[in-house]
């Protein structure tokens, strides 16, 4: 369980400046009109759960990057951002869970772990005390600011067992990639996006260069992903984003590196391609990496456990895509074992 972090610092910020009764109250509460304030916030993008009797109510206010497009908003009241979170909002939740059988080492780290957000629009904030060999959470869905490596080195310095996103970290240039992957106590196990948009025709010197350090850096265990789906304006972006994310893909692939793929519901926008896009991400990121001798043609005819209703409609998906970029049809029939082997894939 990973605490809300603005709910810490508002019941923090109502109990010692406002001197202010507040707790958290359950989701199926239908009497809302006793409370003065009702705060919804949530960090989770996708399936946000408001029950209509929160939806109706005039007194609930709904704050975290989910409710935002993934852009935090800080509090009008600054001071509330400035506020060092603390967990005691938490303690009755906590109690139900021991209650219920969870582990006191669990309940004990939800207590003892420090939890931060290390910028409110262009505001800095506070580092929050941490309880050594205690783990950090960081909220910032992107932690590239320019001082970011500043900022880590003050929190190693603080001692936490580990420094952990509850984001994917977005890795826009290689140079970060490889900076943070290697950065003192920061989480190796979280999820990892390469964001890098590098034409296909320099992807083959780029492998080149850094094939060693990704070979030592990502095996079939590791979370290091490329982004299929998204947001994208037309349905002609989606398309030609496929082309190249799974061009981007197979050349790792063809020298042994196995990245993964992440799909990523759009906000505000309609993806033609993406129950096939699912798909893929199914066919590569299984309990065991995947079926490295399968290719998606073959997982789309019947290949695995998919009903023929769904393969046609998956079919249906990948041959509108092929009608924008018909000489693309060759990316359906390769496997990582083919590309492995042949140690090369020609874009």
């Amino acid at each position: 369980m990973i605490p809300n972090l603005e709910i810490m610092k508002l019941a923090t910020y109502y109990r010692q400046e406002e001197n202010t009764f507040c707790r958290l109250i359950d989701l199926n509460e239908t009497e809302l009109g006793a409370y003065d304030k009702i705060y919804f916030f949530s960090e989770i993008n996708r399936e946000i759960n408001v029950p209509d009797a929160f939806r109706a109510a005039e007194n609930v206010v709904y704050g975290g990057s989910a409710f935002t497009k993934g852009k935090y908003q800080p509090f009008e009241n600054e001071i509330i951002d400035y506020t060092i979170a603390k967990p005691f909002v938490y303690k009755e939740i906590l109690k139900q869970r021991f209650q219920a059988g969870a582990k006191i080492k669990a309940i004990n780290h939800v207590l003892d772990d420090s939890y931060y957000r290390m910028r409110a629009n262009d505001d800095k904030l506070p580092i929050p005390p941490i309880i050594a060999k205690k783990r950090i959470y960081l909220f910032d869905r992107d932690i590239f600011y320019d001082d970011w490596q500043d900022v880590l080195q003050n929190i190693a310095k603080r001692n936490p067992s580990m420094i952990v996103p509850i984001h994917p970290v977005y890795c826009r240039t290689l140079a970060d990639y490889f900076t943070i992957r290697n950065f003192n106590r920061f989480s190796r196990a979280s999820t990892f996006v390469l964001d890098i948009n590098i034409p296909l025709t320099d992807v083959a010197f780029m492998l080149k260069k850094y094939k060693n350090k990704f070979l030592a850096d990502v095996t079939k265990t590791s979370t290091v992903y490329l982004e299929l789906g998204g947001t994208c304006k037309t349905s002609y972006d989606y398309y030609n984003d496929l082309v190249y994310k799974i061009n981007l893909l197979y050349s790792f692939w063809s020298n042994d590196i196995p990245i993964k793929i992440k799909f990523v519901y759009p906000e505000g926008s309609t993806n033609p391609i993406q129950d096939l896009e699912k798909e893929i991400e199914k066919w590569i990121n299984g309990d065991k990496f995947f079926d490295k001798y399968t290719t998606i043609d073959e997982r789309l005819e019947g290949r695995g456990k998919i009903s023929n209703k769904k393969n046609a409609y998956l079919r249906d998906q990948r041959d509108t895509a092929l009608k924008y970029f018909p000489n693309a049809s060759g990316l359906f029939k390769q496997s990582y074992a083919n590309l492995k082997e042949r140690k090369v894939w020609r874009i």
